[in-house]
């Protein structure tokens, strides 16, 4: 009598449980994938002719997770797994054939991710939080920063107060966005150009002052350095 069973399997436990299923001579029959809520359902059903029961293992993958690919051990699963990936974007890791999302010619990607009304306008109210809040986080650290600049503009001289302030701003620019230094002595100058001219020379001599210091403290390191190595 043909009978049926569906286990649920954890995805960190997929390959394993397959493996086991292999050395037990289970032929592997098709993979399909669901979507519930909040992520994507593959099922693996596998077959036992021995007794004829087909056993269904239902793993839920989170959304952008990765799945191990099966085809080391069942290499049937090759067209499933390219098929899934293709239709319902399921990241398959390791696949011995792998169609690089080219199985299927799609008039757009991933046709059957529908998903309800309901469903895509939270996705997009999700979105928007996250943006908020990213955008929130960045105005607190620039506040942050201006703040501070104005805290030390109180107690330190006018001339060093400047020099540390344009430096915090290069210092908050994103690492890939950060100006070269040819940038900044062109912007520094651009700065000092519009200053009052006794404001101006003031900075100038605050920086070079800054830079002697920078230089001497590096060639002390280079020194100790040399003296370490001897």
């Amino acid at each position: 009598m043909y009978t049926t069973e569906f286990v649920d399997v954890p995805l960190g436990e997929l390959l394993t449980r397959v493996q086991s299923l292999k050395h037990q001579g289970m032929r592997f029959v098709q993979l399909c994938a669901e979507f519930p809520e909040g992520g994507i359902d593959l099922v693996y059903t596998f077959y036992d002719e021995t007794v004829d029961n087909a056993l269904n293992l239902c793993v839920s993958v989170p959304e952008g997770a990765e799945v191990p690919s099966i085809q080391g051990l069942y290499f049937a699963a090759f067209s499933y797994e390219n098929e899934a990936h293709d239709l319902f974007d399921v990241n398959f890791v390791n696949m011995k054939l792998d169609f690089g999302g080219h199985f299927f010619s799609l008039a757009e990607s991933s046709p059957m991710t529908v998903i309800s009304p309901e469903m895509k306008a939270e996705r997009e109210k999700m979105a928007k939080q996250r943006a908020a809040k990213a955008a929130k986080e960045a105005k607190a650290a620039r506040e942050a920063a201006e703040a501070k600049s104005a805290e030390r503009a109180l107690t330190e001289d006018r001339a060093t107060a400047d020099a540390a302030a344009v430096a915090a701003v290069d210092a908050m620019a994103p690492a890939a966005a950060k100006p070269t230094a040819e940038e900044r002595a062109a912007k520094m100058e651009e700065k000092l150009a519009n200053m009052d001219p006794e404001k101006a020379a003031k900075v100038r001599a605050a920086l070079a002052a800054k830079a002697k210091k920078d230089a001497a403290a590096a060639a002390a390191g280079e020194a100790a350095t040399a003296k370490d190595g001897e």
